[in-house]
């Protein structure tokens, strides 16, 4: 939903459009050849319990997640992907996708139990980089950083603790897979006992943590 993320979708893969409804007739619409309802803004807000609609909304079918042994069998010279470890909230994921694409990450991994879909919400908050940043769903993911590091890549988990430096004073690596936790419980003990390296965001105000999308775009930044 949103005008941005329809768009998107529009410009990049318009055979997935099922459906576009609109609050306002959108004759600019027709060149497409997709069906198109026009609604009162109101009955567009009750299909997606949401008045941030921007009066339009779309059926998409899903976009396919990418396969983690296709993406592991690239050749890149430099490469930044972004691991989720138990993120639920879809305003999160949203913007951490658009920080993502914003800053040239590769791929962004999750676990199919362990975190939320990407929804509405997340689509429309992300302002339509769910369409462009490659993302993959994994079973396991402690599994999943035994192969990112066996294939070349350091696991830096964004923690505190014993051990962990300052994000100033560390230097990335060339292939990185960079692993967050959720505000209230950070990284699973089983994924940081894996990191090569754990690294922290330097705090200097009374309060002392960042929610994890505001804390990925200062790692990217």
């Amino acid at each position: 939903m949103g005008k941005n993320c329809v768009q998107e979708v529009l410009k990049t893969a318009p055979e997935r459009i099922e459906k576009i409804i609109t609050a306002q007739p959108a004759p600019h619409l027709k060149k497409y050849d997709i069906p198109i309802e026009v609604k009162p803004k109101e009955a567009l807000s009750k299909l997606v319990q949401s008045e941030s609609h921007q009066g339009i909304l779309a059926y998409v079918k899903e976009k396919s997640h990418l396969n983690l042994k296709e993406f592991l069998s690239r050749d890149l010279d430099k490469s930044l992907v972004i691991m989720l470890d138990s993120i639920f909230d879809p305003q999160n994921l949203g913007a951490i996708l658009r920080a993502a694409e914003c800053f040239g990450v590769n791929a962004v991994v999750w676990s199919k139990n362990r975190g939320v879909d990407i929804t509405p919400v997340v689509s429309k908050v992300s302002v339509g980089a769910t369409e462009l940043v490659d993302t993959m769903k994994v079973s396991n993911l402690a599994e999943t950083v035994k192969r990112f590091q066996d294939k070349g890549y350091y696991a830096v988990t964004a923690e505190v603790g014993e051990g962990a430096e300052s994000l100033y004073d560390f230097e990335f690596p060339s292939h990185t897979l960079l692993i967050l936790g959720s505000e209230g419980k950070g990284v699973q003990p089983l994924i940081s006992k894996r990191a090569d390296f754990k690294v922290y965001i330097p705090m200097h105000g009374q309060i002392d943590s960042l929610n994890v999308s505001q804390a990925t775009a200062v790692f990217l930044s």
